[in-house]
């Protein structure tokens, strides 16, 4: 249909029609003109003065120079200062006193709670507990030992971590050469017996002696652990990865070594003790019998 005059308005259809209902030409208000050119020029000035289009190596940052990362980081200044005057011991004291103070857990375990969750219950659980692969920080069963000035010390620098103090401990792949499969399969069966599992017995008493030659250096005689290398103790029911045969030997054969995140400079000073105490309070509570770190 072809546009044409309307009757009634006296206006130009569109020479749209819809069963029988035709639609006007009806111009766009000059007030919508208006508004809608002042935004576009609104627009480009913001364009200009402020950060906007993403560049090759970085984005235009505009002529007034405005980031509110600035204004982000004095809010965050200032929620960290808040937290120092509302916990004023964690930036009194260190972590051998705070460790002898019996009225902070109840004091500010649920706020400190808050940060653990933020930051560490992916990999050791909401209830400190851990999971495979990641040990348990509820019992009473140490790599470095349970100190609190030693658990400040893990937080800081980490496990095999970039920092350049970080605590090493790996556990070298056996399985590429550097034993004889026959004896690897022994020290597995001398492992389980000494940490209380079935075992084949015969196999245990040459796996013995494999494990002096190979192993004491970082487990110590008989398993028990060496608190100075990192090196857990074999002797209990304590496990990160496992204590089946199957997975003793697959240990054996390819190694380990886990990664725990150097903390300083990602927190503060006085949220890594809270953070040392936190630990340091999940495992006072009560006696546990699960993973072990």
């Amino acid at each position: 249909m072809k546009p044409e005059l309307d009757e009634t308005s006296g206006q130009e259809t569109t020479g749209h029609e819809w069963d029988g209902l035709k639609e006007l030409n009806t111009p766009v208000p000059l007030v919508f003109h208006i508004s809608l050119w002042l935004t576009i020029i609104v627009s480009v000035i913001m364009w200009v003065l402020y950060p906007s289009w993403p560049g090759i190596s970085g984005y235009v940052k505009g002529l007034a120079g405005y980031s509110s990362r600035d204004r982000v980081a004095e809010a965050v200044e200032a929620r960290q200062d808040l937290r120092l005057m509302q916990m004023p011991e964690f930036a009194a004291l260190d972590v051998a006193a705070l460790a002898h103070d019996p009225t902070l857990e109840a004091k500010y375990g649920e706020a400190i709670g808050v940060l653990y969750r933020d930051n560490c219950a992916v990999c050791h659980g909401r209830d400190l507990k851990g999971q495979i692969n990641f040990p348990n920080l509820t019992d009473d069963h140490w790599l470095w030992s349970g100190t609190p000035e030693e658990i400040e010390y893990t937080l800081q620098v980490g496990i095999n971590h970039l920092d350049d103090d970080t605590r090493w401990a790996e556990m070298p792949a056996f399985g590429d050469g550097m034993i004889e499969r026959s004896d690897l399969k022994a020290v597995v069966e001398y492992v389980l017996r000494i940490s209380g599992a079935e075992h084949d017995t015969e196999l245990a008493k040459v796996g013995a002696s494999v494990f002096e030659d190979n192993c004491a250096s970082c487990h110590e005689e008989g398993g028990i652990g060496g608190i100075e290398s990192g090196a857990p103790s074999l002797v209990d029911d304590a496990w990160i990865y496992g204590g089946s045969r199957e997975v003793l030997t697959e240990t054996l054969k390819y190694g380990r070594q886990g990664v725990m995140p150097g903390w300083l400079g990602r927190l503060t000073e006085e949220e890594i003790k809270k953070l040392t105490m936190y630990v340091l309070w999940a495992g006072q509570d009560e006696e546990q019998d699960d993973a072990s770190n």
